[in-house]
């Protein structure tokens, strides 16, 4: 029932920022890109700092395509009290709104809601651009294997095969400097 209510919240909240221009857009997962599963920060202050050089350096704005959105919408829309929510991810996404607004960063909006699965995150994307034709470009922060398609090229993964065989997540420099040639490539000089 709650994920009913969280995508309801999502659907109002994106209707209402649609009024808003977007220029320059960074589709936004939370984990395996802003932490890397190591240790017990929910999210790493490094990857924000990381982040925040790349909206510093395009004026891209932030918009939370994670499975976060659903929570995070939550909590905005009833001014951080989450009677229902469990207490560790109310605790989660207040350090989250914390660590944002300490970089000066601010998730603009979400995606919508769509359907999950392997095009879930893709077709979310999709509807959001098609929403929002003034759009020049964007880049997608995630570490997941979505059928990204027509998106790849946008897309800065950041789970990688070590020389061992395990992943190394999370949003490195490389990364940074990927995301920043994407969104700035049509910029006029």
């Amino acid at each position: 029932m709650s994920e009913y209510l969280n995508a309801d919240l999502l659907d109002k909240a994106v209707t209402e920022k649609k009024k808003l221009k977007y220029d320059k857009v960074i589709f936004l997962d939370i984990d395996g890109v802003m932490h890397n599963y190591s240790g017990d920060e929910i999210v790493q202050e490094e990857r924000v700092k990381r982040l925040q050089r790349i909206v510093n350096a395009t004026g891209a704005k932030l918009v939370l395509s994670s499975s976060w959105r659903f929570g995070y919408s939550q909590f905005l829309e009833e001014n951080n009290l989450m009677e229902y929510a469990d207490p560790n991810e109310s605790e989660s996404l207040k350090y989250f709104e914390t660590i944002l607004k300490k970089y000066d960063l601010e998730i603009m909006t979400f995606t919508p809601y769509s359907t999950l699965g392997e095009n879930g995150r893709p077709l979310e994307i999709r509807r959001f651009l098609l929403d929002k034709p003034n759009v020049k470009s964007f880049v997608i922060l995630d570490d997941d294997d979505f059928n990204w398609q027509w998106l790849k090229a946008f897309l800065v993964q950041t789970r990688r095969k070590t020389e061992n065989g395990s992943d190394r997540l999370g949003l490195e420099e490389e990364d940074v400097t990927k995301a920043i040639e994407i969104l700035n490539q049509f910029d006029e000089t």
